[in-house]
């Protein structure tokens, strides 16, 4: 990052690189010029995570694709001169097209949760562009989904997550490793990118704890471990020290691949094997990805508990209304309730 940082600390050559970048359609140059911005300015500085920044860049590049074809000779508008009217159609077109950066035969219109992903990218994009003295940030409001938040992303149902558990419970390297990677998820509560971000140091055995020191927006916690997955942590780093690649301190490693073996999971490959799980076992659509099953862990807390600040705790929510969902989650106990109606 050094000598990206180097390229725009002086404002005057910051104006004119930027402006040159958007004249001439150089989107690794604007990108730069984002990343910069995040590293120096952002909200979070060089906290944010990498699924993050790749989300950003995404957005990113969306906008460009329809504002700037690659094909056309220039722009539908001056880039810098971009407002919340342009704004407006481009998430129309994302809403009612899809995207522009996948063929045309896979394109699917975008929903609301997707939209706002994109437009909080087209605005931190441009938050860099005032930065560098070329544009404004547009005024665009955030699209909204009607349907509750605890519909769209649900909890696993106790039964599927069982039903997982057991198709994970195979005496392979694999499948261990995965067994292990739900129940973090599932019944510690941590974040996809939390998973993967865990080093053998951060299990705390002699407390029971797990420290998880990347957290969203750069926060750590500590969480508290049941003994069965402790045991179960025990036994897989016996199991990792035969496929760990000299000096690999990462908790969870692939298994295969000549370069890959023995390093550090990333995000994507650990996303996809749970895909192909979730597929070989025939869950409906409604419960396919992997951040559900940190909505079931927050419906294991609150039925536990019956606390929303130990369940903001265990989470790592700053604001105990994040954690609310968990008691709308509560599927279970309002079956039995609509039971009890009819019982009466």
């Amino acid at each position: 990052m050094l000598a990206p940082l180097a390229n725009w600390q002086d404002p005057k050559k910051r104006r004119v690189t930027a402006l040159q970048a958007l004249q001439t359609r150089d989107e690794e140059r604007l990108l730069e010029l984002h990343r910069v911005y995040l590293a120096l300015k952002g909200r979070r500085r060089a906290r944010l995570s990498s699924h993050t920044l790749a989300a950003y860049e995404t957005g990113i590049r969306e906008f460009l694709a329809w504002a700037w074809p690659p094909e056309a000779a220039g722009p539908r508008m001056p880039l810098w001169t971009v407002g919340s009217d342009e704004v407006d159609i481009w998430l129309h077109t994302l809403e009612t097209e899809g995207s522009r950066l996948v063929p045309p035969e896979r394109r699917r219109p975008l929903r609301p949760a997707s939209l706002a992903a994109r437009l909080a990218a087209v605005r931190s994009f441009y938050r860099a562009l005032r930065w560098a003295g070329v544009a404004a940030v547009p005024d665009t409001p955030s699209p909204t989904d009607p349907t509750p938040a605890h519909e769209r992303r649900p909890a696993l149902p106790a039964r599927l997550y069982a039903k997982l558990l057991a198709h994970l419970s195979g005496e392979d390297e694999v499948s261990k490793r995965d067994h292990l990677a739900a129940r973090l998820m599932g019944e510690a509560g941590l974040r996809l990118s939390e998973v993967v971000a865990l080093d053998v140091g951060h299990v705390l055995f002699a407390e029971g704890l797990l420290e998880v020191r990347r957290g969203k927006g750069g926060k750590g916690r500590s969480v508290p471990l049941s003994k069965s997955l402790l045991r179960e942590l025990e036994a897989w780093l016996k199991l990792r020290q035969l496929h760990a690649r000299a000096g690999e301190p990462a908790l969870l490693i692939n298994m295969g691949g000549r370069k890959a073996h023995g390093r550090r999971m990333s995000a994507r490959n650990l996303q996809l094997r749970f895909a192909e799980h979730y597929r070989a076992l025939g869950f409906p659509a409604r419960y396919r990805g992997v951040h559900l099953l940190r909505h079931t862990a927050g419906t294991r807390y609150y039925q536990g508990l019956r606390d929303l600040y130990a369940v903001a705790t265990l989470l790592g929510h700053t604001d105990v209304n994040t954690s609310a969902i968990y008691a709308k989650m509560d599927r279970e106990e309002l079956q039995r309730r609509v039971e009890g109606l009819e019982a009466e």
